[in-house]
């Protein structure tokens, strides 16, 4: 069924609603370290019990591979949760499929009342998106919402299958995602800066080419530049490469070189030599060393380009920003991006842990999704939207 705005859910009074949430948050010893994601649907779980209807609440936690794991249970997730909204929640423990048990401890909700089904990956057919246990999902409710974009690429039973069998609704924060993401593809303001870092360059190219000629200037940081400068002839020494894709970023080097878009690699570079940090030029690497951070002569002419931007993309620390000899560039790119007046999007992940414990202004707005969000820029279809 089509992805319906949160705006147009009417009369709900009594209605039992499954929210599919975003409960994959890191852990530490069972303890909670960012529930950012959690606090993104509160709103609107807080609507929900304040229209009187009665909410379940499904998610999964980490990769269990379709069996139970103690340690990826959401029992976490489910007292987290109930100290934020200030309300008991009732846990129903999950099997292969949604059994009669689960059933009648939804039908025995009231109104205003919360429930959660225990990690759904736990069983093996969630992530094959299987129609039959999206089918025994959707048997528990009325109505399905998904506020869950940073799982909203994934063709999973609980984001795309059971779209075929209820009514189906975006949450306020999936709203306010697309809404964000959208007016960079549609109304982009430029000068557009696209800050490309971190790894997994497969899922960076798709961003980088969506932009050529879209974005007046492409910067590139972390392993995804060694990639281009393996791909030039450079020795990367042990830095973090994937061979697979070199061909790719040669080609987007070749398309650069005719199109109005500036793409820039690191001018410098931080590199681990032992346990001494030195910075080199990106063709003076050796055999022995390994990229881990832009260096002050990028990192000055980066921040002067975000300085001079009014609409800013960004996904992927310029370095190995957890390490304090290699944090430097991530740190003062950060900076300059909260100095700037430009509208910015920061990707989740890394990324938005970054920006963790910063006063953000209006301006910039904190993407959950990581490689959700890449897709959605990239312009690829995701299953749980389309």
């Amino acid at each position: 069924m089509k992805l319906k705005n949160f705006s147009a859910l009417k009369n709900i009074q009594g209605k039992r609603i499954l929210v599919r949430c975003d409960f994959d948050v890191p852990l530490k010893n069972g303890k909670i370290i960012d529930d950012s994601r959690l606090r993104a649907c509160l709103p609107t779980i807080k609507f929900l019990l304040k229209k009187s209807a009665k909410v379940i609440l499904i998610g999964h936690l980490g990769r269990p591979q379709g069996k139970f794991s103690p340690e990826l249970s959401l029992v976490p997730v489910q007292k987290h949760l109930e100290k934020l909204l200030k309300q008991k929640i009732t846990f129903i423990p999950i099997e292969r499929y949604v059994g009669e048990a689960a059933k009648k401890k939804v039908r025995q909700l009231k109104t205003g009342q919360l429930a959660m089904l225990e990690n759904l990956r736990f069983s093996d057919r969630e992530e094959l998106n299987c129609r039959r246990f999206a089918k025994s999902l959707a048997g528990l409710a009325d109505i399905y919402i998904n506020e869950a974009f940073a799982v909203s690429h994934r063709a999973a039973s609980s984001v795309s299958a059971i779209r075929e069998y209820l009514p189906v609704y975006s949450g306020l924060h999936l709203d306010e995602e697309i809404e964000k993401l959208s007016i960079t593809l549609k109304k982009p303001t430029h000068p557009l800066t696209l800050i490309i870092g971190g790894a997994k360059i497969e899922t960076k190219l798709p961003v980088i080419k969506q932009f050529i000629d879209k974005a007046e200037h492409i910067l590139i940081g972390g392993a995804v530049a060694n990639d281009f400068f393996k791909g030039l002839g450079y020795e990367v020494g042990t830095s973090l490469i994937d061979e697979e894709y070199i061909k790719d970023a040669n080609t987007i080097l070749e398309k650069i070189a005719h199109s109005q878009t500036k793409l820039i690699l690191p001018l410098d570079i931080k590199v681990a030599n032992g346990k001494k940090a030195i910075t080199r030029e990106p063709h003076a690497v050796l055999s022995d060393e390994m990229i881990l951070d832009i260096g002050p002569k990028t990192t000055k002419l980066y921040q002067d380009i975000i300085r001079q931007s009014k609409m800013i993309i960004w996904n992927g620390p310029m370095g190995k920003f957890e390490d304090p000899r290699f944090a430097s560039g991530t740190r003062l790119i950060t900076e300059g991006v909260l100095k700037s007046n430009a509208k910015s999007l920061i990707g989740g992940g890394e990324t938005g842990e970054i920006f963790k414990n910063k006063k953000l202004p209006q301006h910039i707005f904190i993407s959950v999704g990581g490689g959700a969000m890449l897709d959605f820029l990239a312009g690829k279809k995701l299953p749980g939207l389309n």
